[in-house]
């Protein structure tokens, strides 16, 4: 029995992975908040830390990388109003935001 538990211990792979966000219009803490609270929408389990960099424009999410791909986190923010990394903003949400989310200074 012990063996076999040794062995399945040696199995275990970290499932944990970072995705860092380049989200330009993100130039406040209530902009960095809604990025934030878009990413949490995600699940629980799922989303371990968000992590937000409001004068560098960028935030940090570790993952669940077997429940979520990256693609589903930058669709969440997208979806949220912001461009982010390669994907441009969602317009219906971006219209939404407050003026300094919206990156149109």
């Amino acid at each position: 029995m012990a063996a076999a538990l040794a062995l399945g211990a040696g199995c275990f792979r970290n499932t944990v992975s970072t995705i860092e966000l380049d989200v330009p219009a993100m130039k406040s803490d209530a902009c960095g908040r809604a990025v934030q609270d878009a990413v949490a929408k995600l699940g629980e389990g799922a989303i371990r830390d968000v992590r937000v960099d409001v004068a560098a424009h960028k935030a940090w999410v570790d993952y669940d990388n077997v429940r979520l791909g990256r693609r589903n986190i930058e669709v969440a923010v997208r979806h949220a109003g912001f461009a982010v990394n390669d994907l441009p903003a969602d317009e219906e949400a971006r219209a939404k935001l407050p003026p300094e989310c919206r990156g149109d200074e």
